[in-house]
């Protein structure tokens, strides 16, 4: 069942350019007409190099930034009309964990308080009842009650990281935003924060949406994977099918920047997939036709002129590219 529906979503923002006599406005289209499903349970991987959208998109979602046009739905409740006070009520169920730790808490106020905000804000008392509940959460986050009295400044980048999960779980939500969570933590770190995530997932039965550039970590984690470029999902999948049989190829080509360790897989020719060359095009002035032409090695001329639509690949596997209509 699908808990949160993308419809169309557009996300452009009003750039000024020019000197102070010949400015001139633009649009720069940061996520441009995204469909996106996600089911109750599951976790969607999102994946893609730094500046396609994917961190725009999942704010979208939840609402955090309003939408240039588009439809989000939520549990069976359109979000994107809502006034402040029925999204207040829808956000219980929907919440976010930040990529930077640090950033996202604020140093004048201790844990206790930083957990309990989302409670007192959603209408409960600063009771015992309420304590008892963010003793709980820590528990749950591996954090021990003594954590409570102290202030972020006191805690590694990891520990950081709990305590914005502990905050965005408190009020017990069906969807979770996970944006880029290990991406600024130490590898040792990250294994400790994904591993802490997937238990909380079975244990609460959550949903993720799990954004991040890593594809080791977001094949460890996801049930399906979707692939951004330059503000459209090109490929999604099953993480099995995406990372055995990518067919869009960008995603062939991100799974080949992957380094690859052991020597038995350079014998087998594993990552002999075609590496991308150049740069992303800017998004204030996207390319025509498919996005990816000016970087991809197969292109043809109807790749330059006419968008791909989203065709079959696979069972339950989509991409948008005209290879597959060849």
């Amino acid at each position: 069942m699908a808990l949160l529906e993308a419809i169309g979503l557009v996300k452009h923002f009003e750039v000024v350019t020019g000197g102070l006599f010949r400015r001139s406005r633009t649009a720069l289209r940061a996520v441009d007409g995204v469909d996106l499903t996600i089911q109750s349970g599951e976790t969607l991987g999102l994946v893609g190099e730094s500046g396609c959208g994917k961190s725009t998109l999942g704010r979208l979602l939840i609402r955090l930034m309003p939408a240039t046009s588009g439809q989000v739905v939520f549990d069976g409740t359109e979000i994107m009309t809502l006034d402040p006070k029925r999204l207040r009520a829808i956000r219980r169920g929907m919440q976010i964990v930040f990529q930077d730790p640090f950033g996202s808490l604020n140093p004048r106020m201790s844990v206790e308080q930083t957990v309990m905000e989302p409670l007192l804000i959603h209408g409960a008392r600063h009771d015992a009842t309420t304590r008892d509940a963010v003793t709980a959460m820590l528990d749950m986050v591996g954090l021990p009650t003594s954590a409570r009295y102290r202030f972020p400044h006191e805690f590694s980048g990891g520990q950081r990281q709990r305590i914005g999960i502990a905050r965005a779980l408190i009020l017990r939500p069906k969807l979770v935003i996970c944006d880029e969570p290990v991406s600024a933590l130490d590898v040792s770190v990250q294994a400790q924060i994904v591993n802490l995530l997937s238990d909380l997932q079975r244990e609460l039965k959550l949903t993720y949406l799990f954004i991040a550039h890593d594809l080791g970590v977001v094949k460890h984690i996801s049930t399906r994977v979707a692939v951004m470029y330059l503000g459209k999902v090109v490929e999604i999948a099953d993480k099995r099918s995406l990372y055995a049989r990518p067919s869009h190829p960008y995603t062939q080509a991100l799974l080949a920047s992957v380094p690859i360790t052991h020597p038995s897989q350079r014998r087998r020719g594993a990552g002999a997939r075609p590496r991308l060359t150049g740069d992303i095009p800017t998004a204030l002035a996207p390319p025509s036709g498919c996005r990816f032409h000016t970087r991809c090695p197969h292109v043809m001329p109807v790749c330059r002129s006419q968008e791909p639509a989203m065709r079959l690949a696979g069972p339950n596997h989509h991409a948008a590219c005209h290879l597959l209509a060849a």
